[in-house]
């Protein structure tokens, strides 16, 4: 083999190479919020919108996870609170938002409150790690991830609701940080 069909073999192999390294970087894109004094993230798809918390009524007799019900304009919207949905305490700040939730049935108005929104944000799908797991072996988290110093929990709503989600008639394939692509 003569040295220029060497070094030419050898150049096509190094721009290959390079080419892999220069794939462009997945997104994921999320509204952050906190919540149980926790950061959490719901992916975008999820969310419809997000309101300010006004006025909840209880339901005598609903489960731990419903808080309560509110009108927004003019529909009646179950409101949910994640410490009864994910297992852990309340925590000591007050819910001022709630997220309205779009999983897939226009007539379903769920939310979920909120103490405070972080807005919407672009994570980097290499950020994303597997979640620590529940010493039950569930949780309800599909990855973690840090952003300005806090650890977030990136929710899968198809875990958190999974209990609700059959009596609502809606089916959500639930995700992992192992199903979401690499680059």
């Amino acid at each position: 083999m003569s040295e220029l069909s060497e070094t030419q073999d050898a150049l096509v192999r190094f721009e290959s190479g390079n080419m892999a390294e220069q794939a462009p970087e997945e997104f994921r894109r999320v509204i952050l919020f906190q919540a149980c004094d926790e950061w959490f993230a719901l992916p975008i798809e999820f969310a419809r919108e997000v309101q300010p918390l006004d006025r909840v009524i209880r339901v005598p007799t609903a489960p731990a996870e419903i808080q309560g019900v509110l009108n927004i304009r003019g529909r009646v919207l179950t409101l949910f609170g994640l410490a009864a949905c994910l297992g852990i305490s309340s925590g000591t700040q007050p819910d001022t938002h709630i997220i309205v939730l779009d999983l897939g049935d226009p007539e379903l108005r769920i939310g979920v409150a909120a103490q405070r929104i972080g807005g919407v944000r672009r994570v980097s799908v290499s950020a994303l790690d597997p979640p620590p797991l529940r010493g039950d072996g569930t949780g309800c988290l599909e990855a973690v991830f840090e952003t300005q110093g806090q650890v977030v929990g990136l929710l899968d709503p198809a875990r958190v609701f999974a209990r609700s989600l059959p009596e609502w008639g809606i089916t959500l394939e639930p995700r992992g940080v192992q199903d979401l692509p690499r680059v």
